[in-house]
């Protein structure tokens, strides 16, 4: 009888990927698998409160290094497999998106576009001038034109054309932001895949394709900071930071009580409501004085004004960004609220009735395996995200070096962001 090949611990971990989501208020990392049917499982997730962050941004690196730490080894533990690399998501207030375009030439003597066309047009569209702390983090094709014939919304790879323009928005970020996450991951002992805006990392996880296409706006409240996306036709249009989110929620109740904030975040979930209206029981609650003092009383009706005052300019100020992106009516999927923050009662409620629009919550989707009901909360949505995404950037980089004529095939070096990293280092 044949002997059965046991697979190495390298084989083995060729299909693990894991996905980090360093917060203001938590550090979650998920690991998860590919398995032998393309299906992803959940094997391990690993969670720690945030340390050395405010509003996204590492302010303590020691802190957050220390963080990540407890968050990994706790996945590790969960897992029962060393973590030697994840995807991170990077967002925050400093996030910029600026609408540019660029213009080629075909020269191939059948005028047939090829992948090396499409990178030259893109590597063209980049080609703007920047301030110096600013870097580009991604860039996103809107649409394609070629020889004048515009509403081309896929890569255009196998058309005939002489000349292929793109709108296309280029999203940037602080260089002292990404260099300061990145350094923190890579003390911590992990080599960073991929580097990913957090709320198109969230929308994977949290949209369909038809929500995509049609026009859905996207609302993910961290801790420390709001994310909003807007997508139409099925590319991300717009996106943009707000630097109020759960956190500053909690201080609120903290202030107004005079309470600890670990009592403040237990009765926030337990009793909070993010709109007075939805209270049917306006009952007394009981929480925990601090030093010792007696327990004090207060009404669910106080704790939601408490509440609602800041939600209320959470979406407010997202109403803002949503009509920045000059096709707020054109959102016929509504609005899509995910993040720790969403889970507050009452949430959907407000946010509809401030956007005017149809508001749903964002559960995390794409896993068939493992911890699944584990991850099926808006707190996960990122972290599920980000193993999304890095399994689509895979696919890609494989379909490339599989539909390229073996006679023009170039060697494909997935370049990790590690080496990009070093590179934006070795300039500065």
């Amino acid at each position: 009888m044949a002997k059965k090949k046991v697979k190495s611990q390298n084989e083995l971990m060729d299909n693990i990927i894991v996905g980090l989501d360093v917060g203001t208020t938590k550090i979650c990392v998920l690991v998860s698998r590919i398995n032998s049917d393309g299906n992803v499982e959940i094997l391990g997730i690993g969670k720690a409160p945030s340390h050395g962050l405010h509003r996204g941004i590492v302010v303590n690196p020691h802190k957050t290094i220390d963080s990540i730490k407890v968050a990994v080894e706790e996945a590790e533990l969960n897992s029962g497999l060393t973590i030697n690399s994840a995807s991170i998501g990077i967002a925050g207030h400093h996030i910029r998106c600026i609408q540019t375009g660029g213009v080629v030439g075909i020269n191939n003597s059948d005028r047939i576009i090829e992948e090396d066309d499409v990178r030259r047009l893109i590597d063209q569209a980049k080609l703007m001038k920047l301030p110096s702390d600013t870097k580009i983090i991604d860039v996103i094709p809107q649409e394609y034109i070629i020889d004048g014939k515009d509403g081309i919304y896929d890569v255009p790879v196998g058309m005939f054309g002489v000349k292929m323009e793109a709108k296309v928005n280029i999203i940037t970020g602080l260089v002292s932001s990404i260099d300061d996450l990145s350094k923190c991951v890579m003390s911590a002992g992990l080599e960073i895949d991929d580097i990913v805006l957090e709320p198109i990392a969230s929308s994977y996880s949290v949209l369909d394709e038809t929500e995509k296409k049609v026009g859905v706006a996207m609302i993910d409240i961290g801790g420390g900071t709001t994310d909003i996306a807007v997508f139409k036709k099925g590319v991300l249009k717009y996106t943009a930071g707000i630097g109020i989110a759960g956190s500053l929620v909690t201080n609120d109740i903290v202030e107004a009580l005079g309470i600890s904030e670990t009592e403040a975040e237990r009765i926030k979930r337990e009793f909070g409501c993010a709109s007075v209206n939805e209270i049917l029981n306006d009952e007394y609650i009981t929480v925990e004085s601090i030093k010792g003092k007696a327990p004090k009383r207060t009404r669910k009706s106080i704790l939601s004004r408490i509440i609602q005052a800041r939600m209320q300019d959470i979406f407010e100020l997202a109403a803002i960004e949503i009509k920045n992106s000059q096709i707020q009516n054109e959102l016929h999927a509504g609005v899509v609220v995910t993040g720790g923050g969403s889970l507050v009662k009452g949430t959907r409620e407000l946010a509809s009735e401030i956007l005017g629009m149809e508001v749903n919550l964002g559960i995390p989707t794409g896993v068939s395996g493992g911890l699944i009901k584990e991850v099926e909360s808006p707190i996960f949505a990122t972290g599920v995200g980000l193993i999304l995404h890095r399994i689509k950037t895979i696919d890609e980089i494989k379909r490339i070096s599989k539909d390229r004529p073996k006679q023009k095939r170039k060697a494909i070096n997935p370049k990790t962001i590690f080496e990009k990293i070093k590179a934006w280092f070795d300039e500065l």
